[in-house]
């Protein structure tokens, strides 16, 4: 992987960051509706971090705001679907309805955070981040850490982004926190998402039950099997993403990064690292 500026080994401590889950702070099933009480109460958590001296990075999914656009143009496949200059000029059409509507969100969501008292700023990845074939090649961390030695908090998102392979790509929030995660080393990664954390199947499911913890072997997979389902327009992988980035980022930083999954309202899990009953899913390798 190569970026503009190479760090080695950056020194900055990064105390916290927050991923904004899609479907905790949008209506998922409902074309770009914003959870407006779910995001306030979020950006106010967010606030009692940074007042607490923690620096911090904000990453948050699409939800609503740009995966309904992105699926109808297929824009995670580019290339791969277009057919002459009627195509090109479609798939060119997509990228930029999904664009158009993920960055509304991100003003919305750093609309919340200022008001919050939170010093955020956007960073978007399109003509900075590139991929070959959905593999990330490029990135803009030289500009997060600069944004966060200056005092401020970096927010990014999903986003589009252009692939050497196939034109364009969808690339993740996840994708960016696993990346950011392999510059920072941050003490820990926490998902805020619209359900208590980790469950052994979807937990709409009878029966379903949360997880307080879920392992992983040393060969990345789990120690214990997890049904897992998203939404038909969910265009990069739901809770199955996640699980996947969070192993990434276990092994990647040999446990020293912590990993949690819970609600938006988690408070402990968010400000101190700590689950409760009924209060999040921490993820961890196994014998660590």
């Amino acid at each position: 992987m190569t970026s503009g500026v190479f760090f080695f080994g950056l020194t900055m401590a990064l105390d916290c960051v927050v991923k904004l889950g899609g479907s905790a702070v949008t209506v998922k099933d409902e074309l770009e509706t914003l959870r407006v009480g779910e995001l306030r109460r979020a950006a106010a958590l967010i606030s009692r971090l940074c007042q607490e001296g923690k620096r911090a990075v904000v990453v948050h999914g699409a939800g609503s705001f740009g995966h309904f656009q992105a699926k109808e143009y297929q824009v995670a496949k580019g290339r791969a679907v277009t057919e002459g200059s009627d195509g090109i000029d479609r798939m060119r059409t997509g990228l930029c309805l999904t664009r158009l509507s993920v960055t509304k969100l991100n003003l919305m969501i750093i609309e919340e955070l200022v008001k919050a008292g939170v010093p955020a700023v956007g960073l978007s990845a399109f003509g900075i981040w590139k991929t070959a074939g959905r593999r990330v090649i490029q990135h803009n961390i030289s500009s997060v850490h600069d944004v966060l030695a200056a005092g401020y908090v970096p927010v990014l998102h999903g986003d589009c982004v252009l692939d050497s392979n196939q034109h364009c790509c969808i690339l993740s929030g996840d994708t960016i926190i696993e990346v950011m995660c392999e510059e920072f080393i941050p003490k820990r990664v926490v998902f805020l998402t619209d359900v208590a954390g980790i469950y052994d199947q979807p937990p709409h499911m009878p029966g379903s039950q949360l997880l307080s913890q879920v392992s992983f072997r040393a060969d990345g997979s789990l120690a214990l099997p997890i049904q897992t389902a998203s939404l038909p327009h969910d265009t990069t992988g739901g809770i199955s993403n996640k699980l996947r980035t969070a192993v990434n980022i276990l092994l990647n930083s040999k446990g020293a990064t912590r990993v949690f999954i819970c609600d938006i309202d988690s408070e402990q899990v968010l400000l101190q690292g700590v689950v409760r009953k009924n209060g999040g899913t921490e993820l961890s390798i196994e014998g660590s």
